[in-house]
């Protein structure tokens, strides 16, 4: 693996401030060194030289939570009013026998629109088997790849093969939602990360009918999905909110959990989300479009762990991280104000890895992390350069690497 060292007129590190006049060193595909492009040209006089031109130089883009599987799906979804009527549309969806290549040519169109658009991690949710597994361990992605647990399938629970496999790979347990999963499933997930001393992650506080569900009065998941797929009722203890309903159980006091969606949430609950550390993932296209609301970004702007994820082609017209950033900063806008672009920079990145807790590796430019890194022309530069990243598209990447390996070089 060749050696670099990349110069540009402004560095995002992200867990730092922008700095101009600075470059980065290159070595076995992680970062070597940061300083100021004259001091690492003299130190590493052996290594290719880069200068990407003006434009920033920042941490290649984290993409928290994604269904790339599928895109086969949008074909089957009508018109609905609420989020049960679409969920209604995915149980039917799933109950045709789809092919093996419809669901592999699904995630490979989707690890090439990822590509595209600068993300160099996915979070990944995997509900048929291994299909996607194989596809995605050949990609240049760094993949947090979650087996999906419902109360129907324990195997993918009790015969994967969990925790990290290299670098660039690694299996987590899943328990879909508390809807879908009985308490007893959710607490053997839990216990599972516990035993493999990994994180694990769950769809939470989405839609207003789940906090119905967990409030043990009537809804709209017991009464017209589960007839749908022949599932019964089952027995659980009554709950004032999604989250205090999975941190009731006895271990997630003692686990590290990743929280999707997280859009029912009240304000006092911060100090739960501060206290378990837990990781939120923010999918803003995806709540607008089953229509169950807005996050509450002004509370999540309190927070490390907050990234952001496109959900899947099921709840999405697209995979376009770009507009993902755009719509959360939307949303950031009118909770925090001129901060905004900052802290959505921040959540794509740095703030994602933390949500998916892989910090150590990646999310920010700093010695020792993955020469996971992305360049976007602009000519411009304003004021504000991470309102430059909001504004920018996939036009924009001049250069893009992930661990060392340049994917895009339009250089």
């Amino acid at each position: 693996m060749k050696n670099y060292i990349l110069s540009s007129s402004l560095l995002i590190p992200v867990a730092d401030s922008p700095k101009k006049g600075y470059s980065v060193a290159v070595s076995g595909g992680k970062i070597l060194d940061v300083g100021k492009t004259r001091e690492l040209t003299a130190r590493y006089k052996s290594f290719e030289k880069i200068d990407l031109g003006t434009g920033l130089l920042l941490p290649g883009f984290i993409n928290s939570h994604v269904h790339l599987e599928l895109e086969w799906i949008r074909d089957f979804i009508g018109n609905f009013s609420d989020f049960t009527g679409w969920l209604e549309y995915i149980m039917r969806a799933k109950a045709n026998n789809i092919g093996n290549n419809d669901i592999t040519s699904s995630v490979k169109n989707g690890i090439s629109s990822l590509l595209h658009c600068g993300v160099s991690t996915v979070g990944e949710i995997s509900s048929y088997g291994e299909i996607d597994s194989d596809v995605l361990r050949s990609s240049p992605l760094r993949t947090v790849l979650y087996k999906e647990i419902v109360d129907s399938n324990l195997t993918a629970l009790r015969k994967s093969d969990f925790g990290v496999k290299d670098n660039l790979f690694e299996v987590r347990p899943f328990p879909h939602a508390p809807y879908s999963c009985s308490p007893e499933v959710i607490s053997e997930s839990i216990d599972k990360s516990l035993e493999c001393n990994i994180p694990f992650a769950i769809h939470l506080a989405e839609s207003k009918e789940e906090a119905k569900f967990v409030k043990n009065i009537s809804n709209k998941i017991e009464n017209d999905i589960y007839p749908l797929i022949g599932k019964t009722p089952f027995t659980r203890y009554t709950a004032d909110t999604p989250l205090k309903y999975i941190t009731g159980l006895r271990n997630p006091w003692h686990s590290r959990m990743t929280a999707i969606h997280m859009v029912q949430v009240e304000p006092d609950e911060l100090e739960i989300i501060k206290e378990l550390d837990i990781g939120i993932v923010i999918c803003p296209r995806s709540n607008l479009l089953l229509k169950v609301g807005e996050p509450p970004l002004g509370l999540y702007s309190k927070l490390n762990r907050i990234g952001i994820g496109t959900d899947g082609l099921s709840s999405n017209t697209d995979l376009d991280f770009f507009e993902e950033l755009r719509c959360f900063n939307s949303i950031a806008d009118r909770y925090i104000g001129e901060i905004s672009p900052e802290f959505t920079v921040y959540a794509a990145t740095l703030g994602g890895a933390r949500s998916l807790f892989i910090e150590d590796r990646t999310g920010s430019i700093e010695p020792g992390k993955s020469a996971d890194l992305l360049f976007l022309r602009a000519d411009d530069l304003i004021n504000d350069p991470y309102r430059n990243i909001v504004n920018s598209n996939a036009d924009d990447i001049g250069f893009f690497m992930i661990g060392g390996k340049i994917i895009i070089n339009g250089n």
